[in-house]
């Protein structure tokens, strides 16, 4: 009987080939939003279009 033995805990086959599963969906999902997540997107939609390219203020000064 094949299986899983992490420390005291036993898994056996079929739990173990679940826990394999879910975990290479896990990562693949997580590589998957990581490559197509358009973060300098997303925060450009957030921030107020301006016509003049200047920085945002910091937080000490004024609006």
């Amino acid at each position: 009987m094949n299986g899983l033995v992490i420390g005291n805990l036993e898994l056996d086959a079929l739990t173990s080939t679940v826990f394999v599963i879910a975990t290479v969906f896990f990562l693949g999902s997580f590589i998957f939003v990581s490559r197509t997540n358009d973060m300098i997107g997303s925060l450009k939609s957030l921030l107020p279009q301006r016509k003049n390219r200047k920085p945002l203020p910091g937080p000490d000064e004024p609006l």
